[in-house]
């Protein structure tokens, strides 16, 4: 005996006809989970966003900005670029800017996030810190710092705060290495000073002895020595060679250290500069970015959209349902076909 095995193929007429077959079924539930939904969405606390955008600086130290020598970057636009829209970025989701946010507007109790009681405390806070600010680059490479809150006002407060905070943090950071930085540089040059000084005063001893211009003094007194023995002044030839074996004995320490100190008062104007920028970098703040929209307070909720929520949630109770449905008919049908075979 043949069996009819025969499985469910549907097309659209077949999909149609089982929706009109169900339609009682179908309209309840799709009524229930639509009234749910409505109930829902006014249900959920209502949140509004506040957004600044800003424009990244270029990133050239303090000093370069303000007293920038011929040697020094220089930059054709005022605007930063890639590389500074990432530093932003990155500060942006720091641990230290996060930190001093939750600090200060005590996002613990804001959030209702029991740190004594709730399991992975820390954990919490990530999410819903990240869910409800967020930062993301605009098509135009500025940086958009977006804050969503029950309270319009803390929303707008939150997100310009942390616009705040960028110059805040990134300054800390900067200053930091500037301070180590001047520090190396204020040793390096009042050791030099001192080395100078070292010098002079040995060069001072040196002119004591009647040198002042090694060059010029040889050239005159080998020319009145020679006069003088020529003219057969031996009394006045014997002074002349004292001081001949003065420029001899000493000459040669005085060119040395005239010359080197003529090079070390080079190096130490060098040094001066140096010192002045470290100095400059490690006291002065200078803004990371510029404000292009600051953020004001919301007077239209952006989140939940009831009109979406319910409508997603009617189609998918429709759907649902008649998914569930069809799969109860061939449960039954598979049931029915089951039973047949054993009373054959």
């Amino acid at each position: 005996m043949e069996h009819n095995d025969e499985r469910y193929s549907f097309n659209s007429n077949d999909l149609i006809y089982k929706v009109f077959i169900y339609k009682k079924q179908l309209i309840i539930t799709t009524l229930i989970g639509a009234i749910i939904a409505i109930i829902v969405s006014f249900l959920i606390t209502p949140l509004y966003r506040s957004s600044v955008v800003i424009y990244p600086a270029p990133s050239l130290s303090i000093s370069q900005e303000l007293i920038a020598t011929k040697d020094a970057a220089k930059k054709e636009s005022m605007y930063g670029e890639d590389k500074e829209t990432e530093q932003i970025l990155q500060v942006l989701n720091s641990d230290m800017l996060r930190t001093k946010i939750i600090n200060k507007y005590n996002l613990w109790q804001h959030y209702d996030i029991d740190s004594a009681h709730v399991k992975y405390p820390n954990d919490k806070m990530m999410k819903k810190y990240q869910k409800r600010i967020t930062y993301k680059r605009t098509e135009y490479m500025a940086v958009e710092i977006s804050v969503l809150d029950a309270n319009p006002d803390t929303a707008a407060m939150i997100a310009n705060d942390i616009a705040t905070l960028i110059d805040t943090v990134m300054n800390q950071m900067e200053h930091k290495r500037a301070k180590e930085a001047l520090q190396i540089v204020e040793y390096e040059y009042k050791a030099k000073e001192e080395q100078i000084s070292m010098f002079k005063d040995s060069l001072r001893r040196i002119m004591e002895k009647g040198i002042y211009d090694y060059e010029s003094q040889s050239e005159v007194v080998n020319e009145a020595y020679a006069q003088a023995i020529a003219s057969g002044n031996t009394k006045g030839a014997n002074r002349i060679k004292e001081q001949l074996d003065t420029l001899a004995k000493y000459g040669a320490a005085y060119v040395s250290l005239r010359d080197f100190l003529e090079f070390e008062s080079e190096q130490l104007s060098a040094l001066n500069q140096k010192y002045k920028e470290a100095k400059v970098d490690a006291e002065q703040i200078l803004t990371h970015y510029f404000v292009v929209n600051k953020a004001i307070k919301a007077d239209k909720k952006a989140k939940p959209k009831r009109a979406i929520i319910v409508g997603v949630s009617t189609i998918a109770t429709f759907v649902l349902t008649f998914i569930v449905l069809i799969f109860i008919e061939l449960v039954n049908d598979f049931k029915r076909q089951e039973e047949a075979k054993k009373q054959e």
